[in-house]
């Protein structure tokens, strides 16, 4: 994309209004197909993976989550919202999207966009950390498109896109797309508590991944458009890493089967001169089992965690100016209902045989939401402008809450801009949180609400040839959701006992001439848990990423090397059974080479991993030593258009 198109990069994620990169009152990121494809991305949260102050982790059973700016943590799988198409894709068992909805296929994907810093005032309870808006193909052209890839150790890929117009100018889609990967052969090795011989775990690390989106809409004119979307996934991960040394002991494996349908059906007009209401309706549900070894006094078991939950929605956001005010606003009202219909925990010995089925006490746990947003923009003189409002959200059980945002925006031309971003967040206890584990850990129906309070400086100037960005944060995280030992009843409860710390500081420059582009980031972020003073160890202190493409014959082909390394972590959390052990730096080297061939034809090449580098990432879960990341490996990619 040329400097000269900053304007045009979609953000809308960061707004109920038309926005730009540079007015939008949000930290945010785009990401598009060939920027991951390039990068060798293999799985949906890949495709971010070395945005200045994001940290893309391994969690359990093949899931990966984002920690951004700091709050790298067991419970990172909360906090950052997801949204697919507009939808949330928020669960009420664990308030995450991340544990139900690994792997939405890239194939089928258009483009990402990632708010770093508080949401709720746009997103409600879960945008606390930040929000992850995902969206799919909808190709304004008639046509085919397909891709192939294939790479080491059994990873193959395969995508077709297909597009029709319709009568008076509708138009519908299809998309699917399915990727795998045999045995990655990856063994991790920690120290024996009893001493001698290091504990060996080998993780095969293989999954499976078929998402299928289908959609249509009405055409253009003055009245009423419609527009309606089907989608439908699949996924499944075997033998990667599973609950953690302390819990799981030498089998440390785990696993995740996931099936998901979505529809969504909207409608939308021009009202009056300057004004539009949009109308949405849409529901979901998920089928997920989380499968690991866990080592019980008796001997090691098959633990399988199954739910079933679902989510339903309306929406109806309008739109309009007040020119005399200068002011641009919207104002969105939504219903939803979020259901647990079964949530039950099974187990088995290693052969198979039945042991127990217990009823976790989160089945049938029910909640309503309406909630009011309303977001203005505002001009105060030729180069000012605010960005400001706020939503109430209303619970069925646990009462109201609300998020405030304010943003002042210094934009004296179309190059540049300096803002100052005020933002409040919350995240609403889950029902997990709220009724707790049958034997493990109390639940609290008493639990509050936690927030976070966030203020950002940011700057972005674009001058020629050369684009930056730098930002500074600092945020407040209070009435932390912790499992606290309550020695009067001798069992663990949550609790909102925590406080949270952190600050830091991101950046990032492109520069372009002569057909080469250079692009550089990094980050240098402290966080810690402000009631015990602790630091949050798993998290990268300081990271950075740096990238030299050229572009060759004539613009046909381009050739690139990036570098990715990150420093000052350990492999576990404190507070483990296991003391932690500091992690050596991660560094990793990829080469990547792009050919249009034709019109109809690209191909793309990615070695990652260049110098075959053993690193390791940490474990929320405690798995000691660290998880393994990839060995060196390539992918060889067609993109077609017929």
């Amino acid at each position: 994309m040329s400097f000269e198109e900053l304007g045009s990069i979609d953000v809308s994620a960061s707004s109920l209004l038309p926005t730009t990169l540079l007015s939008a009152g949000s930290s945010i990121t785009s990401v598009g197909p060939q920027e991951w494809e390039r990068g060798g991305a293999r799985r949906t949260l890949e495709a971010l993976d070395g945005t200045p102050g994001v940290f893309v982790m391994p969690h359990t059973n093949g899931n990966q989550v984002l920690a951004i700016r700091g709050y790298a943590r067991l419970t990172s799988f909360t906090g950052v919202a997801v949204t697919l198409d507009g939808v949330p894709l928020t669960d009420l068992y664990r308030s995450s999207p991340q544990y139900n909805f690994p792997g939405l296929n890239l194939g089928v994907m258009s483009q990402m966009q990632l708010i770093q810093g508080p949401g709720s005032a746009l997103y409600g309870s879960d945008a606390f950390h930040g929000l992850l808006a995902l969206r799919t193909h909808d190709d304004e052209e008639a046509g085919q498109q397909g891709a192939v890839a294939a790479g080491g150790k059994g990873y193959q890929e395969a995508a077709a896109r297909f597009a029709r117009t319709l009568g008076g100018g509708g138009r519908w889609s299809m998309a699917f797309a399915e990727n795998g990967q045999g045995d990655q052969e990856r063994t991790a090795t920690r120290p024996n508590p009893a001493g001698g011989t290091p504990i060996a775990v080998a993780r095969e690390n293989r999954f499976l991944s078929r998402t299928a989106v289908l959609k249509a809409s009405s055409g253009a004119g003055d009245g009423w458009k419609f527009n309606a979307g089907l989608y439908l996934h699949r996924y499944g991960a075997d033998n990667f890493q599973g609950l953690g040394s302390r819990l799981a002991g030498a089998g440390d494996l785990g696993g995740l089967d996931t099936r998901f349908a979505m529809l969504q059906a909207g409608a939308g007009r021009r009202v009056g001169d300057t004004g539009s209401l949009e109308l949405k309706a849409y529901g979901w549900w998920v089928d997920n089992d989380l499968a690991g070894r866990l080592q019980l006094p008796s001997g090691a078991v098959q633990r399988d965690l199954y739910s079933r939950q679902d989510r339903v929605g309306l929406q109806a956001i309008y739109r309009d100016s007040s020119p005399s005010w200068r002011t641009d606003w919207a104002l969105a009202l939504a219903s939803e209902q979020l259901n647990v219909r079964d949530v039950h925990v099974v187990l088995h010995t290693p052969a198979g045989a039945f042991l127990s089925d217990t009823r976790n006490a989160a089945s049938d746990a029910r909640r309503r939401v309406r909630s009011a947003t309303l977001e203005l923009n505002s001009r105060l003189g030729r180069d000012w402008r605010a960005v400001y409002g706020g939503r109430v959200d209303d619970y069925s059980d646990f009462g109201r809450q609300a998020s405030p945002r304010l943003g002042l925006i210094y934009q004296p031309n179309d190059s540049g801009a300096l803002k100052l971003l005020y933002g409040q967040a919350f995240r609403a206890p889950s029902a997990a949180e709220r009724n707790g584990t049958v034997n493990t850990v109390l639940g609290n129906a008493g639990l509050k609400p936690e927030v976070i309070d966030s203020l950002e400086l940011v700057a972005i100037r674009q001058r020629d040839n050369l684009l930056w960005q730098a930002s500074v944060f600092k945020t407040a995280w209070r009435d932390g959701i912790a499992i606290v030992f309550r020695p009067d009843i001798r069992i663990n409860q949550f609790q909102n006992v925590e406080r949270n710390r952190a600050h830091g500081v991101t950046a990032s420059v492109t520069w372009r001439a002569e057909g080469w582009q250079f692009e550089a980031g990094g980050a240098w972020v402290a966080s810690r848990n402000a009631s015990t003073g602790a630091p949050y160890n798993i998290q990268p202190r300081r990271s950075a990423n740096a990238s030299l493409a050229r572009g060759l014959f004539d613009g046909a082909g381009r050739a690139g090397v990036a570098l990715r390394w990150m420093d000052g972590f350990d492999d576990i959390p404190r507070g483990d059974v296991f003391a932690p052990g500091r992690l050596p730096s991660y560094a990793r080297a990829d080469l990547s080479y792009s050919h249009t061939v034709s019109k109809s034809l690209t191909l793309t090449a990615v070695v990652r991993n260049l110098f075959d580098r053993d690193s390791r990432l940490p474990s929320p879960l405690g798995s000691v030593g660290g998880i393994p990341d990839d060995r060196v490996n390539a992918i060889l990619r067609a993109n077609l258009k017929f």
